[in-house]
Formats: structure tokens, C-alpha cells, sequence
């Protein structure tokens, strides 16, 4: 059986590999988690020689040219090529649009307010030193240093130029035994990444990756059996159904082997067939075709860019779309990393746009089913580039402009059909997760101390007003009363069982339980705190307050409980629009509401003298609008994220110029005695880790779901383990 398995081709190999994988997976759970570091190893030895290997092979494959085959190879052929490129990063671009609509919510992440280094585009284009640029692994310096030395070695001439181009592909030769001997042990990568994400990665994310996999196959299909052979038909002699005819044993050929070296021959032979046909092929461009070839080959061909649509389906599954303005950084990027191996270009892209590198492991698990569409898709290419500059080459191109109009309307046409059909198709069969708002509506609070809530807000002349209440006149009366703000999600708000829960509820059911007393909560109106706290209404008011200038002669606050994110809660759709200033001020008037942030908001006027602010009562009376009155809401982003759960249609911007603002506690202006108590109480807590747990529960979720372990053969059908 493994003289069997050895004696398969390695493609064959990483598809059993990665079958096996999955199904070690799926029967041992989450036990087999661990697997991914040696998936990890793998992966990196991969990687080893694939930056030094471009160094020589472009070197040395540029440098071997003469000056006229290097001068039609980069005019005609070159632009043809960029040509060819430039159409297939837009469609790889739109393809997204074909994703089905999902809405997502999810908890505070601190990971959306860490700053984001800037993209040195001098040092990740220009190899100003070429030794940084391979150190850091910027590709497209690297690929810019190489194609420069290759193209000074053309006009070199002796023994020097000989020895070094000599040594160019010796160099290239031992890289690729590298390659080879390694790529004996990926199947072993394939396997242990494949079964560590069958064992650990949820339902939900299975069912997304199907996304990707469909527009990938789509993309492949589109290009290969429509797009190039039509662009083939209206611009050579050669006919569609001559253009399929003649690539159909190649495709097969790349399609069954994931090969596409080895159909170079059948490639240039079908190629100069066809143009005998049509009597277009004289000596010369017989010539040019057996050069151009192989040239071609070693430059990123379309099929190989097609990957690059994986790094688009990554922002959306991790909910965090690739923005429009920074699709022509990652095309222009991408490309030049992909003179290089895609195991190497794949984290780079996902670094260029901020997303996780945890999802390269998705990639290289599909990488074996996608690399059999993404070889048609390149033999397909190959065919079109030689194709169309030997007609170019023997002046039977056809540039007519109705051809020209003909073709754009239906290569047009075509995308747009296929992006309506996909992303209805996938619209009936990919649907939301479950309901994101049941997690944070039964979250509780430990009831550690007696407790009381009251629901009807203090009036004054109608409810007796109390002396302030010091910390001994709060022990000695056995209770402590805590002013609370109705639905402010997360500090205080109530839950699924009609309870009072939230990060500040939970902060003041400890307060109480250190001073040793029971707990009430009484209802305020934050207009009306000052004047509630002097009248004795209650104690302290703990609801998510941020610190006002304005009130700091009427109240006491306490030191800050926590820095708060400024942010911008709006529809998803409108989420990109509000994290711009330009953007911002480019807008017709939007009607922007606020809470609190009195002093804030009237600075803003100031720079955005387009935004109509208006002041609500509550964040409630946004997310719960109808007839659409308000575009957005300045809140927390904590307090924003909270919100979405409940309703996930809407989304949380941090602007460009973000800034923090601290929230604190408040009690009467005179009750020093109480001040100084959770002043040093608010301090004991943070050290002692209470108040980060808290934290951690209501802010960001930990521990908010129950974590079940994944479902297993071992542990759910056979019982083995508990």
C-alpha cells in the first residue's frame, strides 16, 4: 500500500493526502489541532528557495536574449501581456461582487484599534538595497532588481557574461532539486494542515469556503472557455471553435497533472499548426513561436493571478472586505509577487491588506482542488499571448473598431451575466449564521449580593430626596443605590430573562459585595444626573458615563473606569464611506446623531460643516429608527460592537483621526467620602485582574457562548473520549 502511494504522482499524492487529512480530521476532532504547526514547518521549507530562485531564473532567462529578441519580446509581446493582465485583474477584481450577502456581527476586538504601519511603497517597489529587499521579503523589489540585471547582461558580450548565466542556472538547478526533494514531504504538509482544519474549523466556516471555491471555479471556467478564446476569434484568423479544438488536448493534459511545463511542446506545435492553416506562419514566426513560449512561461501567466481572488474571499470571510482603493496597491503588488511561488505571494497579499496570516492555511488546503483550474486557465493564456502576436507579428491582426466594440460589449456582457447567475445562485444555498443577538441577550450578571431594579425613573417633587449617603451611612442602612441608564448595551441593559446585566452592572454588584451591603438600581435620565445625585436619588451612578466638561461643577467623577473608542455606527453599506475624512465631507448632507460627546460633536461642526448633527435621547432610538432618519450615530466602538449583535445590518467605522475619551463613574459633587472609596477601590480591582475580566466578558466576548468541542467521530458517534 505505501510502495503504492509513493509510486503516484505527486499531485495525486497531496489529493489523497488532503482526503486523508480531512477525514483524520472529521473522525478525531479538535484532539488533532496540534497538526497545523507541522503543516506550518512544511510550508515554510516550501518557501525556502523560492525568493533566491527568482534572482537567478529572471537573471539568468532575461540575460541569455539577444537584443532583437528581447526588444519584440518586451514591445509586442510585453504589451499584449499586460494587456492580458490588465483584463484579468479587473475580472478577478469584480469577482467579488458575485459573493452572497451575509450579515455578520461580532464583539469589541481590540485588534481594530491597533495602529496600522503605513505601506513604504518606495521600499516595497524600489530595491534600494536589493540584500533589505530579499531580507524583509519585499518580491516586487526583488523582481524589479532581477529583471534589471537581466537586462544589463544583454548587452554584455565574453566569457564573463558566460560564466555567470552559467552560473545563473546552475544556481536554478540546484534550487529546483530543492524544490523537488522537498515537495516529496508536502503531501505530509497537505495532510496535517487539512486534518487540523477538518478538526477544528466550525460548520459556518466550511459552508464559506464553499464561496470560494464556486467564484474560483467560475473565474477559471469564464476565462478560459469564453473570455480568451472570444478575444482569440475577434482578433486573429483562428475561429472560437478552432481556438478550443486546438487547446483542448493541452487543457486536458494541465488539467489532469496540474502541470503546465509539460505541454510547452504541444503548445507550440498546435500554435503553428493553426497559423499554417491560415497561412500566417513564415520562417520567422515559426521562430518566434518556439521563443516565445517558453519566455512567456516564466512570467506570471493569468491563471496564476487568478489566485489572488483568494485574498478578496479572505476580507469577506473575516468580514472585513478588501477596500476599492487599495484593489490597485494588491493587483500591482500581486503581480509582481507572483513571478514567484504563490506560497510566498499568498501571505505577502494578505499582509499588503491586514488579514490574518492565519488564513494562508485555507489556501494551501484548497490549493490542490483550485491549482487543477488555475492550469487551464494558464495553458488557455499561453495560447492567446503567442497566438495574438504572431498575427501581430504577420500583420493579420484585426483592429477594426466595430470588431473591437463587438468583442468589449460581449467580453462586458459576459462577466456581467456570470457575476447576476453566481451571486443569486449562492444567495439561495449560502445563508447568514444564527442570530448573533441571543449570545449578548443571556449573558448574566453572578448574583453575588441581594439585588433590587427598579424601572421607574426618580421624579422630582414626587420622589423623596435623601442626604448624600456616605460610605459608612451606606454600610450602616445595608445598601448601596446604583444610578443605571435603560438598554446603554453593553453597561447596563436587560437580558433575555428581563434581568439587569452589563459591564458596569456587574462592576457594581462587586462594589457592593467588597462594601459588604445589598444593591437597588434606580433609572436615570443623563440630563437630569447632577441634579438626581444631589437630591440622593442615589449613590453613584455606573452606566457607561463618558466624562463631560461641562458637568465637572456639578458632579464628582470618579478616576477613568476605562479609554473608550470614538467611532461611527452606520448600515454595513455605508461603513467604508465614514472612515474617510474626504469621504465624510464629500457627502450630501448626512443626518448624523449623537448621544453625549456635547463638547466633541461641537468641534466637529467645525470640520464638517456638510454633517447635520442631531441630539437623541438614547442609542436605541437610532438602531431602532424607522423611515430611516438618522445615516449614523457617533458611539463607542465597544458600545457600537455591543449594539450590532443585536442588530447586524450595521456596522462600526472608527474614523481617520481616531481618538479615545475616558468613561468613569459619577457621585455627588459633595460626597468626598464615597469618591475616595471607589477611587481606590476602582484601582485594587484593576490590579487584582477584576475589572479586565469583566472586561473580557462583556466587551469582548470571552466566554460569552458556550464552547462546545468540535463534532467528532471519536467523541460524538463512537464515544471513545468524553
Amino acid at each position: 500500500m505505501f510502495k503504492k502511494l509513493l509510486a503516484m504522482q505527486s499531485s495525486t499524492q497531496m489529493i489523497v493526502a488532503m482526503l486523508v487529512g480531512f477525514s483524520f480530521g472529521i473522525f478525531f476532532g479538535e484532539s488533532v489541532g496540534w497538526l497545523s504547526t507541522i503543516g506550518n514547518s512544511v510550508i515554510l521549507l516550501m518557501q525556502m528557495t523560492v525568493l533566491p530562485y527568482i534572482l537567478v531564473s529572471l537573471i539568468g532567462g532575461i540575460g541569455k536574449l539577444t537584443r532583437a529578441t528581447a526588444s519584440l519580446i518586451f514591445t509586442r509581446a510585453g504589451l499584449i501581456m499586460v494587456l492580458l493582465w490588465l483584463l484579468a485583474l479587473v475580472v478577478i477584481a469584480i469577482m467579488p461582487l458575485s459573493f452572497p450577502y451575509i450579515e455578520t456581527a461580532s464583539f469589541f476586538s481590540t485588534s481594530i484599534i491597533e495602529p496600522v504601519a503605513d505601506i513604504d511603497y518606495f521600499k516595497l517597489y524600489i530595491p534600494s538595497n536589493p540584500f533589505e529587499s530579499m531580507a524583509s521579503g519585499y518580491v516586487p523589489a526583488m523582481v524589479i532588481f532581477s529583471i534589471a540585471m537581466g537586462l544589463a547582461l544583454i548587452g554584455m558580450e565574453g566569457e564573463h557574461k558566460h560564466q555567470i548565466l552559467t552560473f545563473m542556472h546552475t544556481c536554478s538547478e540546484i534550487f529546483a532539486k530543492i524544490t523537488q526533494a522537498l515537495v516529496k514531504i508536502l503531501p505530509i504538509g497537505i495532510f496535517a494542515m487539512s486534518a487540523s482544519a477538518a478538526g477544528t474549523m466550525g460548520i459556518d466556516e466550511f459552508a464559506s469556503m464553499q464561496v470560494y471555491l464556486i467564484s474560483y471555479f467560475v473565474l477559471c471556467l469564464l476565462l478560459t472557455f469564453w473570455l480568451l478564446p472570444w478575444i482569440i476569434a475577434s482578433l486573429t484568423p483562428v475561429t472560437f471553435a478552432q481556438a478550443l479544438r486546438i487547446s483542448k488536448s493541452s487543457l486536458v493534459t494541465a488539467f489532469a497533472t496540474g502541470n503546465i511545463f509539460i505541454v510547452i511542446p504541444v503548445i507550440i506545435e498546435e500554435c503553428k499548426q493553426i497559423m499554417r492553416e491560415h497561412e500566417s506562419l513564415s520562417e520567422d514566426a515559426e521562430t518566434l513561436i518556439e521563443i516565445l513560449v517558453p519566455i512567456a512561461f516564466t512570467f506570471p501567466n493569468i491563471g496564476k493571478l487568478t489566485v489572488i481572488l483568494f485574498v478578496l474571499f479572505a476580507g469577506w470571510f473575516n468580514g472585513t472586505p478588501v477596500e476599492v482603493s487599495e484593489l490597485p496597491s494588491l493587483s500591482i503588488s500581486g503581480l509582481l509577487s507572483l513571478f514567484g511561488s504563490v506560497y510566498v505571494a499568498i501571505p505577502f497579499m494578505l499582509d499588503l491588506v491586514r488579514l490574518p496570516q492565519d488564513l494562508f492555511q485555507l489556501f494551501v488546503m484548497s490549493g490542490f482542488i483550485t491549482g487543477k483550474f488555475n492550469s487551464i486557465t494558464a495553458v488557455m493564456n499561453l495560447f492567446v499571448l503567442t497566438l495574438i502576436t504572431v498575427a501581430l507579428f504577420e500583420k493579420r491582426l484585426s483592429l477594426r473598431p466595430p470588431q473591437l466594440i463587438k468583442m468589449s460589449v460581449g467580453v462586458a456582457g459576459s462577466i456581467a451575466l456570470t457575476l447576476i447567475a453566481c451571486r443569486v445562485a449562492m444567495g439561495l444555498f449560502i445563508h447568514s449564521p444564527e442570530v448573533t443577538s441571543t449570545v449578548i441577550a443571556n449573558m448574566h450578571v453572578a448574583d453575588d449580593v441581594p439585588t433590587v431594579v427598579q424601572r421607574k425613573f426618580p421624579k422630582m417633587g414626587e420622589t423623596p430626596v435623601l442626604p448624600i449617603a456616605s460610605v459608612h451611612t451606606i454600610r450602616q442602612r445595608n445598601l448601596l443605590r446604583v444610578g443605571y441608564i435603560p438598554s446603554n448595551v453593553p453597561f447596563s441593559y436587560y437580558n433575555n430573562d428581563g434581568e439587569l446585566v452589563g459591564f458596569d452592572t456587574a462592576m457594581a454588584v462587586k462594589l457592593a459585595e467588597d462594601l459588604g451591603v445589598k444593591i437597588e438600581f434606580i433609572p436615570f435620565d443623563k440630563d437630569h444626573l447632577a441634579r438626581d445625585l444631589n437630591a440622593g436619588f442615589f449613590d453613584i451612578a455606573m452606566s457607561g458615563l463618558s466624562m463631560e466638561i461641562e458637568q465637572m461643577d456639578k458632579l464628582s467623577y470618579t478616576e477613568p473606569v476605562l479609554e473608550l473608542n470614538l467611532a461611527i455606527a452606520t448600515e454595513d453599506h455605508n461603513v467604508n464611506s465614514y472612515k474617510r475624512t474626504q469621504s465624510i465631507l464629500a457627502m450630501d448632507k448626512p443626518r448624523v446623531a449623537y448621544v453625549e460627546h456635547e463638547d466633541l460633536i461641537e468641534e466637529a461642526r467645525l470640520y464638517y460643516p456638510n454633517v447635520n448633527f442631531i441630539k437623541i435621547e438614547g442609542y436605541k432610538d437610532f438602531f431602532r429608527q424607522k423611515g430611516g432618519k438618522y445615516d449614523a450615530v457617533v458611539i463607542s466602538a465597544e458600545a457600537g460592537s455591543a449594539w450590532t449583535l443585536f442588530f447586524p445590518n450595521y456596522g462600526i467605522a472608527l474614523l481617520e483621526n481616531s481618538s479615545q475619551y475616558p468613561m468613569a463613574y459619577g457621585v455627588a459633587l459633595s460626597n468626598h467620602s464615597l469618591l475616595n472609596y471607589v477611587n481606590n477601590w476602582l484601582k485594587l480591582r484593576k490590579v487584582d485582574g477584576h475589572q479586565q475580566r469583566f472586561y473580557n466578558y462583556w466587551m469582548l466576548g470571552k466566554g460569552a457562548s458556550e464552547e462546545k468541542p468540535r463534532w467528532s467521530i471519536i467523541r460524538d458517534l463512537l464515544h471513545w473520549v468524553d
